[in-house]
């Protein structure tokens, strides 16, 4: 059975994830990569500093080095990586997860998350029988890595001319310790919010949706912010409120991000769950269109040459590292902006296309799924149907819904979009409703 979903392992803490299984996790990693060094950070919550201790204790038992970057967003610690080194790099997370969820994402020695091989090869080594652990027992360091974090991202920036007006929601997490002040050194001023880290994310949910937002939304429109940025529980995502509080599309974090890099040949990786907001954006700047899984578009990066890969939320700039960074988002969208003023017509402007996720609680059957999709969807005209990742139900009209479990959460996620919103409810209701059909047996059954 797999151990490894979307991004990374994820449970319930000493429910469906316990000690015992991540302490398993990190010997089979130290074992099937070797020795060498091992960086391991975690975030804000009771669990993940427990489970910290376990990979270090885990990895060290089997005789390699551990450095211990601390509390530190997911990012840092793919940077911490790279800049020590290490043969892998441990960030014991779960995101945006609810509080009593845990997790832990392994990065490869260049700070990118490990490819679905890769993650085979672990889970094999963790059903071998055989005794990790090692007679020489290897030693763990405390190794600071935000400062270094800090000084080189800011060190890829111009200190702003005009200086933005920024609210910076860091979710109770450890973005807290980053993003303000990168965008203050911008020469930015800075109101954050929700900067404190706390287990309990008593203020929101550490998932930054329009509905999580509501009230960060409000703050930004009342102190008449030229923008708001929300990151998610561990700093790898990002998303946008306007000066009028209007929280944007996630679609928008990835289309600034293009045109903060300006890329002009090469080709982009988008997720199949992405706008066509993304992919007109990108086809205009004269860029090629790849498709890829969610969670894993990181991985065509060096198969496609690709100058950019990004998902809802998520941007990864290879010229500054093979990682989802949101608060790398954060400083290149804020730059962008300060610099082109133009570029405010897409934040406070009428979207073209309106966008929409929903997050069913029940599991579903694809392929039972699929055998309904004519009888649902049939009047919208259908263009086409694809199973890259999960099920995604193109129309003419470049329309679109998509099915998909999601791989972190006991959930079916439902995205859609189109550029009419009546359009767009339409999708959205068909779509629920096709699900809750489908899954109602799975779940009376239990």
């Amino acid at each position: 059975m797999p151990v490894f979903g979307t991004a990374g392992a994820r449970g319930v803490f000493n429910s469906t994830q316990t000690l015992g299984q991540v302490c398993e996790l990190a010997q089979a990693s130290a074992f099937v990569f070797g020795r060498g060094s091992y960086g391991v950070g975690w975030d804000g919550r009771k669990s993940s500093f427990i489970l910290a201790k376990v990979v270090s204790a885990s990895v060290a038992a089997c005789g390699s080095e551990v450095l211990e970057f601390g509390m530190v967003p997911t990012p840092v610690v793919a940077f911490g990586t790279r800049e020590n080194k290490c043969k892998l790099g441990f960030a014991v997370t779960a995101s945006h997860n609810p509080p009593e969820f845990s997790g832990v994402k392994v990065f490869g020695g260049e700070g990118m998350e490990l490819s679905r091989e890769e993650e085979g090869r672990i889970e094999r080594g963790m059903v071998v029988e055989s005794n990790k652990n090692s007679a020489v027992v290897g030693s763990i360091w405390r190794r600071e890595i935000v400062s270094r974090y800090i000084d080189s991202l800011v060190s890829r920036f111009s200190k702003a001319e005009v200086p933005l007006r920024l609210v910076v929601d860091c979710a109770a997490g450890p973005a807290s310790l980053a993003t303000p002040r990168v965008l203050s050194m911008m020469g930015n001023a800075v109101i954050p919010l929700n900067t404190h880290v706390s287990w309990r994310f008593l203020t929101r949910h550490p998932e930054p949706t329009p509905e999580t937002l509501a009230e960060t939304a409000a703050i930004v429109g009342g102190m008449r912010a030229d923008l708001g940025l929300a990151h998610d529980g561990d700093g790898d995502r990002l998303v946008l409120i306007n000066s009028a509080g209007r929280v944007l599309p996630d679609y928008m974090t990835s289309v600034l991000a293009l045109e903060a890099l300006g890329k002009s040949s090469g080709s982009v990786v988008i997720s199949e769950n992405s706008s066509f907001a993304v992919e007109e954006a990108a086809v205009r700047m004269g860029l090629r269109v790849v498709r890829g899984r969610i969670g894993k578009t990181f991985a065509e990066i060096r198969r496609e040459g690709a100058v950019m890969a990004t998902e809802p939320t998520k941007v990864v700039d290879p010229e500054w590292g093979l990682w989802e960074d949101g608060i790398y988002a954060a400083a290149l969208i804020a730059d962008v902006l300060a610099e082109r003023p133009d570029l405010r017509r897409l934040v406070e402007g009428e979207l073209e296309w309106k966008y929409k996720q929903v997050n069913l609680p029940v599991p579903v059957d694809l392929e039972r799924l699929g055998g309904h999709v004519e009888e649902f969807f049939g009047k919208y005209r259908i263009a086409e149907t694809r199973s890259l990742d999960g099920l995604r139900v193109v129309f003419k009209d470049k329309s679109w819904v998509m099915f998909r479990p999601s791989g972190t959460e006991p959930k079916t996620r439902i995205y859609c979009e189109s550029r009419d919103a009546l359009r767009l409810g339409e999708l959205v209701e068909t779509a629920r409703t096709l699900v809750e059909r489908v899954a109602r047996p799975v779940t009376i059954g239990r």
